[in-house]
């Protein structure tokens, strides 16, 4: 993925780019910045366009790396990146990290396997369920089997969620 400036995004481009990396639909980002559907969709295509993404995945990894949403930011203070004309919908801060189940807590996290470990760091690639099952030599239900097994030790619900994830533990490198 190429990393233009971000200079290049509007203010609304970055808003949408900030609700996209926590996670949410299209429709609830409309919905978070009063805008139709299909305006979000247009927004996202461009946005996509101009930071190189191919995905919401990758589009929410550079929104991580931009500073646009971060770890244990608090959620009384605005951070810099939020202008001050956005709406007072639009959440300045992160859910916190995934809870992880209490039988598998550890230290440093959950324990993955070493197979869950290599199709985590695909995914956080940004690659399909197709071509982490070709990299990796097994079958695309064998990848939907271990995507489960592993939203469920980080407390993820969605790709995006468990690349964000990688991410912070240095799974993505």
């Amino acid at each position: 993925m190429q990393e233009p400036p971000a200079a290049k995004l509007t203010s609304r481009e970055s808003d949408v780019l900030r609700l996209l990396a926590l996670g949410l639909s299209n429709r609830l980002i409309a919905r978070r910045l009063d805008i139709s559907e299909k305006t979000a969709k247009n927004h996202l295509s461009s946005i996509y366009l101009k930071i190189g993404a191919t995905d919401r995945t990758q589009a929410a990894l550079y929104a991580r790396k931009l500073g646009l949403i971060g770890p244990r930011r608090n959620a009384t203070s605005t951070p810099a990146s939020v202008p001050a004309s956005a709406p007072a919908s639009i959440p300045t801060s992160v859910p916190e990290s995934p809870r992880v189940p209490e039988g598998d807590a550890s230290p440093t996290g959950p324990t993955l396997t070493t197979r869950e470990q290599g199709v985590l760091r695909l995914l956080a690639l940004g690659l399909s369920n197709r071509l982490i099952a070709r990299r990796l030599g097994i079958s695309e239900k064998t990848v939907k089997n271990h995507l489960s097994s592993i939203y469920l030790k980080i407390g993820a619900t969605h790709r995006t969620q468990a690349a964000i994830y990688a991410q912070c533990v240095g799974i993505a490198s």
